[in-house]
């Protein structure tokens, strides 16, 4: 048979390699075996249209990659502009401030 995932069942070609998992080596995908080794004990959430669902901030994602990803700068939707106060999801991108990268909205960063 063909080898999947034991938890996001994605086929060896639409992985970047296998990981050990909670059934032995190489049952897990890179990803899933990554999140394994993090302290998840199963796969992340996937909505009814198949796409994976951040936990912290509910966007989508196509695939288990792109969800770890984002996941290692998502910030829950908190961050706000350190001047006109937009969330991150209101501006086209996050720039330095005087208080430190990352600050301000791109459009009072420039």
């Amino acid at each position: 048979g063909t080898w999947r995932c034991g938890w996001c069942a994605c086929k060896h070609s639409e992985c970047s390699g296998k990981g050990p998992g909670p059934d032995g080596p190489k049952t897990l995908c890179s990803a899933c075996s990554s999140r394994h080794k993090n302290g998840h004990t199963g796969p992340p959430e996937v909505n009814q249209a198949g796409k994976f669902v951040c936990d912290l901030c509910s966007r989508q994602f196509e695939t288990i990659g792109a969800l770890g990803g984002h996941k290692r700068f998502c910030d829950a939707g908190t961050w706000r502009c350190g001047w006109c106060a937009c969330k991150h999801s209101e501006c086209s991108g996050k720039g330095p401030g005087p208080d430190g990268p990352k600050t301000l909205c791109s459009a009072c960063s420039s």
